[in-house]
């Protein structure tokens, strides 16, 4: 890997941020995009980019970070500017098309078979971690386009932030100079609390902690066994914005929602990806018929006053219970997007912090009962795949386009997503010059015969239509 030399122009002050009682140990993986550049991408040379990146990453020292696991066994993310961790940015060329990309769809298989992707590491947390918090590959294309491949260390860096410190680049390569990097991108500190003597109750609904297996143990215990013959599906699908429209609208005038009550758009596309989601799980009986977790991925960054988009991935997944029927039923759509708009009321500032403060309190009596990894004890309780239980994390809401270089913005961004009934909602290509977009692009893993259930959903293929396998 070739690491950004940064010469005389690292940061000067070490920073330490502990990130013990957060949930963000909670994502121990390395979360990719590809972004698409169709020819002529001049601006975005070798050097240029090299040159660039230095000036982007003065700013976010813990980028150079380590993860640091302390006596106690709490841990930090600790950038030494003499003993730094430097991202690594690599450059390579390739004889396919962004033509011939473009065909087919932009398909993240078809760029992995082309090699435009990197290996995706582990991400666990161990003391002998020593991985970049970022990594990047250019490759120029056979007619001059140029894919740009990225990923962070979710601990440290997820989607909000990652695609922030990318726009962030971009605007740095397009000025050819140094650029204030934006406050949003400021790292915040988690407040620790005093470890008592109470077992391990009383925790919220959403996270799960269990001393008495090992890492592994809760692994293959949170892990549905799917048949070697099936395997699992993964899909990219258009949600028009028309169509969202439409599905709010129905809500709307349903006459479900009560005084002062609404649905805001990711609401409504939560609840329909939800309802057809779990509705071809149990047609295809890969889960047996019953009442179904639904979630939604939150960012705690506003409710908690963190910076916008600091550093970090402070989520929670927010919960509630859908009864088959809701389900099964099309026209319980309303219902269910009401039920799904009401669950996120709970999380407030309050909840979260409290939330927060019983991670912390039991992961300190954790590591004090002699536990040697407590932070791959705790996991989310939804992300369990052996319940029933579907969600959905909207991004369409962060700068993923926001990263033009010089010669426009990207025209499509392809990701990757490994969790079966996790789906991730990015915005689709923007229009014109602007960052609207015409349609949600959403990213589908499911076992293969759920996935043809869905496919031939009439609920779904009416308002959907597939983009890439």
């Amino acid at each position: 890997m070739a690491k950004i030399d940064m010469g005389e122009l690292l940061p000067k002050e070490p920073v330490s941020r502990r990130i013990t009682g957060d949930t963000q140990f909670m994502f121990q993986f390395y979360k990719p995009c590809i972004h698409y550049y169709p020819p002529p991408s001049s601006s975005m040379s070798t050097e240029k980019l090299r040159l660039s990146l230095v000036t982007a990453l003065q700013g976010c020292p813990l980028l150079f970070g380590r993860f640091k696991i302390h006596p106690d066994l709490t841990i930090s993310l600790d950038y030494d500017p003499l003993n730094p961790n430097p991202p690594t940015l690599e450059f390579a060329r390739a004889s396919v098309t962004y033509s011939q990309l473009r065909s087919q769809s932009f398909s993240y298989a078809v760029a992995k078979q082309r090699g435009l992707d990197m290996a995706i590491p582990d991400g666990t947390i161990t003391r002998g971690f020593d991985l970049p918090m970022l990594m990047v590959k250019v490759t120029y294309l056979g007619d001059g386009g140029v894919a740009l491949f990225s990923m962070t260390n979710h601990v440290a860096f997820d989607g909000n932030a990652m695609f922030s410190f990318i726009a962030h680049w971009a605007r740095c390569n397009r000025l050819l100079g140094s650029v204030d990097v934006p406050a949003d991108l400021e790292s915040y500190a988690t407040s620790m609390v005093a470890c008592g003597n109470k077992p391990l109750v009383g925790g919220p609904v959403e996270i799960s902690v269990d001393a008495t297996r090992t890492p592994k143990e809760i692994a293959v215990g949170n892990s549905k066994a799917v048949g070697s013959a099936e395997g699992v599906h993964a899909c990219v699908f258009a949600l028009p914005v028309a169509h969202i429209k439409k599905l709010k609208t129905v809500v709307e005038e349903s006459g479900v929602l009560g005084e002062g009550e609404w649905v805001s758009s990711n609401n409504v596309v939560a609840a329909f990806i939800a309802q057809c989601v779990a509705r071809a799980n149990m047609e295809a009986q890969v889960y047996e018929s019953g009442e179904w977790t639904v979630f939604q991925a939150l960012d705690m960054r506003r409710p908690l006053g963190l910076p916008a988009r600091g550093l970090g991935s402070p989520l929670i997944l927010a919960e509630c219970r859908a009864s088959a029927s809701e389900i099964m039923d099309s026209n319980q759509f309303s219902l269910l997007a009401r039920r799904v708009r009401g669950s996120v009321d709970k999380y407030r500032g309050e909840y979260l912090q409290g939330a927060m403060d019983w991670m912390n309190e039991s992961y300190g009596l954790l590591a004090k009962e002699g536990v040697l990894e407590p932070w791959r004890h705790f996991w989310f309780t939804a992300l369990n795949t052996n319940e029933r239980a579907v969600g959905v994390s909207c991004m369409n809401r962060i700068p993923v386009y926001d990263a033009d270089f010089g010669a426009g913005r990207p025209t499509m961004a392809r990701s990757f997503n490994p969790r079966p009934n996790y789906i991730i909602v990015f915005p689709g290509p923007p229009v014109g010059g602007s960052l609207e977009y015409e349609a949600l692009h959403l990213y589908v893993t499911l076992e293969r015969p759920a996935m043809e259930a869905l496919r031939a959903d009439k609920q779904w293929s009416g308002m959907c239509s597939l983009v890439s396998e």
